[in-house]
């Protein structure tokens, strides 16, 4: 699996922020939900590799809160995400095998219908996905069967050109400086029949993770660029997902 280089050497930054939300247990996943039980529209969250993150939790608020969506993240790494001291050249063997193994599409794939279920139990009928760097990928796949209407993909780590053609929804895409040319990808999402509703945004001055566990909530920049990707998510979700 092809991860870039800032995500195996960029830590996470130290948040004490406190979750808004609340989490519930589905057999042995848990996961953290947030925003009005009986709306119709949800989000589900699929986090970087650090986990259930104070920052990831923030993003879920604040997305919830702006937008009135019915948002859930669960914990795909029941609780043992990659440890944040191993980010160093040499651990990105290690890194890559752990992702690859725990992070598959397989396992994430029981996970996401877990939580759908849930989600429809409690009266959802239109569905959203957002994935941060190796999520990313996973969001895509996660477009295949019709299950997500709208896929948002925030500076990912995993994603190659060929992972384009997956993708059976609207995409939006918002890479960072450190993230690869994603001018192919695009162009395959156009020739689809969703293609004129998919969206690139380049945040050329942001760096890999500012949305997520890499995020620094005390850096105004980096506030106002976070906000703006989760104002266009929510603003695309309202597009694609209230429609279907």
């Amino acid at each position: 699996m092809y991860v870039n280089k800032a995500c195996c050497s960029l830590p996470p930054v130290v948040s004490n922020y406190t979750p808004k939300g609340t989490f519930e247990q589905i057999d042995d996943l848990s996961v953290y939900f947030v925003g009005p039980k009986d709306a119709k529209e949800s989000v589900v969250v699929i986090y970087d590799i650090f986990g259930l993150h104070p920052n990831t939790h923030q993003f879920c608020d604040i997305l919830g809160e702006m937008f009135n969506f019915r948002v859930a993240m669960p914990d795909f790494f029941r609780g043992k995400p990659w440890d944040h001291n191993k980010m160093k050249p040499e651990d990105r063997p290690a890194l890559m095998e752990w992702v690859g193994s725990v992070g598959n599409w397989d396992n994430i794939k029981v996970d996401l219908e877990k939580v759908k279920e849930r989600l429809i139990s409690d009266g959802s009928v239109n569905f959203g996905i957002v994935g941060f760097c190796w999520g990313a990928k996973m969001a895509v796949l996660a477009t295949r069967d019709g299950s997500f209407a709208a896929a948002s993909l925030i500076h990912p780590s995993a994603l190659v050109t060929e992972d384009a053609e997956f993708a059976e929804a609207p995409i939006l895409l918002i890479p960072t400086k450190d993230e690869p040319d994603f001018t192919e990808f695009m162009n395959i999402l156009r020739k689809k029949p969703f293609g004129d509703k998919c969206q690139h945004h380049r945040f050329e001055d942001m760096f890999h993770g500012f949305a997520g566990a890499r995020g620094d909530y005390t850096n105004a920049q980096n506030v106002k660029r976070a906000t703006e990707a989760i104002q266009l998510t929510g603003d695309f979700f309202n597009s694609h997902v209230h429609s279907n």
